[in-house]
């Protein structure tokens, strides 16, 4: 269960990591690489809990070989096309398949684990579930290092297939044919995620009050609207949204959805921060996240037993507290041509602060929803992640987009064409620079690397705000054991 969560978290790391290299081979834009990267995202987090509770009544097993098989063949195809809306399509049907996988991998380990264990198992699950997103960067650095930026995509494709015979053999059959479906909730969900997720997208490039923006968005919360009313009203809700009425649910829910904005922020930007800023090779990128395991090991061994003698509420705060003070310390070097190794320790920082509130986080939601709803549970955990890293991500991609599109059009004397070409992205940028004469290439590529900076420095910055209002917010919703 752990190798199947671990592929389906590594495939949005391991194309963070790739979006230099997917700009420079099939000249994908800085919009679309954002796209390439949050479409899985985006169908994963919409389908989680439809697919969640399909997977309830005919067949946890079932579900979970499909899903891998379909996440497997999206990856391997994606990999070799070289047009950007092509990848971008496959990318949202590999999220399909990854949404079948993950509540599986939870729901299993909880069945399998008596009472006195679980909670162990569900802490290295969820220490699993943050080292993935590394074991993707890393994994996603040796291939690039040797191979083209769709080898990352062919070896995720063939992990799958083997994880997905092993899961045929492993896991037992279980089913609950009583459950009913709830299909328009599915539609008004993924209606809801979409629209909203387009707009916050699209915005920088296409303008915040241009048409297709604000009727996305519009659409985005109209979907979203009619999501609750629908659950309050139909007699078999996909999620029952007064379920949230439990303090322990709506907090661990909050306190996993915050955590996961801000860590999607910070591996979407870094690995492009690392390579375009820093001139890291996407090996070299890649190797100077391994001090994560070095930070979220530990806390997540630790998690438990704190848990256990100072409450949920309390490991909570401080996990998302230690995140934010890594955030802003990374913030602070983007500008800066600083020492990397004060990165790695804010690395540290951060997978310490990560393993610390994942525990609490997954517990709260698995302690404030019935024993007999296992998947659905595991859903709740997943989707609240998914949501999370999924705006966290399209948020975090906007603020660079903003900071990056004021300064490249301070640059003056540029022709009308290479203006608009620089404006596509950090790559179409250094691109155009090179083709320009000598003092205004400079002016370019200078303004370029600041853009990015800035716009790397700022999101982050906001990100350790999040986190800042989740471990408020965590402290007081989980006050009491």
């Amino acid at each position: 269960m752990c190798a199947a969560l671990a592929l389906v978290v590594a495939a949005t790391s391991s194309l963070a990591l790739a979006v230099p290299d997917i700009a420079r081979q099939i000249d994908a834009t800085q919009v679309q690489t954002t796209w390439i990267v949050n479409a899985y995202a985006l169908v994963f987090a919409a389908l989680l809990l439809p697919i969640g509770i399909a997977a309830d009544r005919f067949g946890r097993r079932g579900f979970l070989v499909a899903g891998l098989l379909v996440f497997a063949g999206a990856s391997a195809v994606s990999g070799y096309l070289e047009e950007p809306a092509a990848v971008i399509a496959l990318r949202g049907l590999a999220g399909l398949g990854a949404a079948a996988v993950m509540p599986a991998t939870l729901s299993v380990l909880v069945d399998a684990y008596p009472p006195e264990r679980r909670e162990r198992a569900v802490s290295i699950w969820a220490a699993v579930s943050g080292a993935g997103a590394m074991v993707g960067l890393v994994s996603a650095g040796l291939l690039l290092d040797s191979f083209w930026w769709g080898s990352v995509q062919v070896a995720t494709g063939i992990a799958g297939v083997v994880v997905a015979l092993v899961c045929l053999v492993v896991v037992p059959r279980s089913s609950n044919p009583d459950l009913r479906l709830d299909p328009l909730g599915a539609v008004l969900s993924l209606l809801g995620l979409a629209g909203v997720m387009f707009a916050v997208i699209q915005g920088p490039d296409s303008g915040w009050t241009s048409a297709e923006v604000l009727v996305a968005g519009a659409l985005g919360v109209v979907g979203l609207v009619g999501f609750v009313v629908h659950e309050l009203r139909t007699g078999a809700p996909m999620l029952d949204v007064r379920l949230f009425s439990s303090r322990l649910l709506s907090t661990g829910s909050g306190l996993v959805f915050l955590q996961f904005v801000a860590a999607y922020a910070f591996f979407l930007l870094a690995p492009q921060w690392l390579q375009y800023l820093r001139g890291q090779s996407p090996l070299e990128a890649a190797l100077w996240f391994l001090p994560f395991l070095l930070g979220v090991g530990p806390a997540s061994a630790l998690a438990p037993g704190l848990v256990e003698r100072f409450g949920p509420g309390r490991v909570g705060a401080s996990g998302m507290l230690a995140m934010a003070v890594a955030l802003v310390g990374m913030g602070v070097l983007g500008p800066l041509d600083a020492t990397l190794w004060w990165f790695a320790g804010s690395v540290v920082l951060f997978a310490f602060g990560f393993g610390l509130a994942a525990t609490p986080g997954t517990s709260l939601i698995i302690g404030g929803l019935p024993e007999d709803r296992r998947t659905l549970s595991a859903a709740v955990n997943d989707v609240t992640r998914e949501v999370g890293g999924a705006l966290g991500g399209a948020i975090a991609a906007s603020v660079l987009l903003v900071a990056y599109g004021v300064r490249v059009d301070d640059v003056q004397g540029l022709p009308s064409e290479a203006a608009d070409r620089a404006g596509e992205g950090f790559v179409q940028a250094m691109g155009v620079a090179q083709g320009l004469p000598r003092e205004l290439g400079a002016r370019l590529a200078a303004a370029a690397r600041d853009a990015f900076a800035d716009g790397y420095m700022i999101a982050l910055f906001i990100a350790a705000g999040v986190l800042v209002a989740g471990a408020l917010l965590t402290a007081w919703g989980a006050r009491r054991r």
